[in-house]
């Protein structure tokens, strides 16, 4: 079937398979892309803020970026709903539908931007009188709001282009403009960070991506959608799962910052700079992971709404290869980051408390199960099952802040993770049992099979390895003994997958060699 268009202003494209597979590996790539940019500077700019300003401004702008991850849940579940109601007549290509769920997003992302603004306002005021910092208030306040710019900027002219562009599959078009201006910004960044002190000088240059990326995509927009029309009669119902979206967002939103802010509190700066610094490490890889989800994310939800057994067989095949991957990258993560936490902390005053192998293991546990935890997000987003699953995002929130509470008042930084762990494990056993036999057939059975073996093996090679696979002599050697060990570690993770699960590999063996014996035909 060939693409074809129903006119400008009066349809929508309707895309063939060959270009949404297209769409899927650019988006992939781009993602990638954007995650490796993230991960290089995320390691860079923290080094020069702890060498140039100490512990204490690391870990404030690491709290203020939290904080403001919370400040973000103002969008109240309107994205996200927004997408899920997308999909199907994106597939369609039903324009009327889309133009009606867009013009209920814009509305209500009109109204946010202003309630937002003036809570940042709010934030940068007071914020600076209730925390203990050698900065002065003015200079507090100014990051603030330097901070802010790029969320006022979002839910006042990006989020509604956002949410069409990630269901018709071009997300890559986002992504690609952000790593550039990224690119652009953190290079002005560094150079400020080795001519200059001033740190507000230094922060202003957050500001830069979100500014020029939304012009750039209401262009890209008007130019190849003129046929959409943001004024036109609202779909409220489209959004009616908001509520619903907005508590699994504020539970996802604690799971991922509230640790920060009490250690932050309970703590202090010095300790919250800790957990910024092995969270750039882990949590850099998860967002690579994550970024890749999203980019097939499109592509299920389609098949989802289109062919079950398509989207039951290739999800299965997804599932397997994601576990084995997410679990080989970061066993050999495990096994080589003290040596380069080592060296990336040394020459700072308080080094010591950034050597504990505690906290690699807590972090290493987290990730994990995260990563694990993500298919089950992915169905839950296709299908939409957002109501029927909130009371599980409500249990979660409630079990992580006591947990890390109490437990970060008994026995200090390590306390918040693991009350982070609980949760995390909580969530995940009971979304399992729910997707299975509500979304996917069958029971959760294979993929607990396929978690348990991939477990199994990164235990016995970091047994093998310890948690010092190699002496902090510099970057380059730990990198390349790093990439040495990671060859038959994958080999490893390989043959124990095919062989506990060799009758889905060989489908999956079949699938690829008829896919390859199409292209060549081409």
């Amino acid at each position: 079937m060939e693409r074809k268009t129903m006119g400008a202003m009066s349809g929508a494209e309707t895309t063939t398979s060959s270009e949404k597979n297209k769409r899927v590996i650019l988006n992939i790539i781009t993602a990638i892309g954007y995650q490796v940019v993230i991960a290089v500077f995320g390691l860079v700019l923290p080094r020069l803020y702890l060498v140039n300003f100490g512990s204490e401004v690391n870990g404030l702008n690491s709290t203020i970026k939290n904080i403001f991850a919370y400040l973000s849940l103002l969008e109240a579940g309107v994205g996200l709903s927004a997408q899920y109601s997308l999909y199907g007549p994106v597939a369609k290509g039903d324009t009327g539908s889309i133009n009606g769920i867009l013009s209920a997003t814009r509305r209500f992302y009109l109204k946010t931007s202003v309630a937002y603004t003036a809570i940042t306002v709010g934030f940068a005021l007071l914020y600076p009188l209730i925390i203990k910092t050698e900065l002065d208030y003015f200079t507090v306040c100014c990051i603030i709001l330097l901070y802010g710019v790029p969320g006022i900027v979002l839910f006042s002219l990006r989020g509604k282009y956002n949410a069409f562009l990630e269901v018709e599959g071009k997300k890559y078009v986002v992504t690609s403009l952000a790593m550039v201006t990224m690119v652009i910004s953190n290079l002005l960044k560094l150079i400020f960070l080795m001519i200059s002190d001033n740190l507000l000088l230094i922060q202003a240059t957050y500001c830069v991506p979100s500014i020029v990326q939304v012009v750039f995509i209401i262009f890209y927009v008007r130019k190849h959608y003129q046929w959409i029309d943001w004024k036109a009669e609202p779909d409220h119902s489209a959004l009616a799962q908001k509520n619903s979206v907005l508590i699994h967002q504020i539970s996802s939103c604690l799971f991922s910052n509230t640790d920060t802010v009490i250690i932050s509190f309970m703590c202090g700066m010095n300790y919250a700079s800790v957990y910024a610094v092995f969270s750039l490490f882990f949590a850099n890889f998860q967002q690579l992971i994550t970024a890749f989800s999203n980019g097939v994310t499109f592509r299920f939800g389609q098949l989802y709404h289109s062919s079950r057994e398509q989207f039951e067989r290739a999800f299965e095949w997804y599932e397997s290869l994601y576990y084995m991957f997410v679990f080989w990258v970061y066993t050999v993560i495990t096994a080589f980051l003290m040596p380069i936490i080592r060296l990336y902390t040394s020459g700072i005053a308080d080094a010591s408390i950034y050597d504990s192998k505690k906290m690699l293991l807590l972090f290493a546990a987290w990730s994990i199960l995260s990563c694990v935890e993500m298919p089950l997000i992915q169905l839950q987003s296709i299908a939409g099952k957002f109501d029927d699953t909130k009371g599980q995002a409500v249990r979660e929130m409630v079990i992580n802040i006591l947990v890390s509470l109490i437990l970060t008042w008994r026995i200090g930084i390590a306390g918040c993770l693991i009350g982070t762990l609980a949760a995390l494990t909580y969530r995940t056993i009971a979304l399992s049992r729910y997707m299975f036999g509500n979304v996917r057939p069958g029971n959760a059975k294979r993929s607990i099979k396929k978690v348990a073996v991939n477990a199994a093996v990164a235990a016995v090679v970091l047994w093998i390895l310890g948690l010092d696979g190699c002496r902090a002599v510099n970057y380059f050697y730990v990198a390349g003994i790093a990439v040495l060990n990671s060859l038959w570690i994958a080999a490893l993770y390989l043959l124990v997958n095919v062989l506990t699960n060799l009758e889905e590999y060989k489908g999956l063996w079949k699938e690829l060699c008829r896919w390859l014996k199409m292209r060549s035909m081409r």
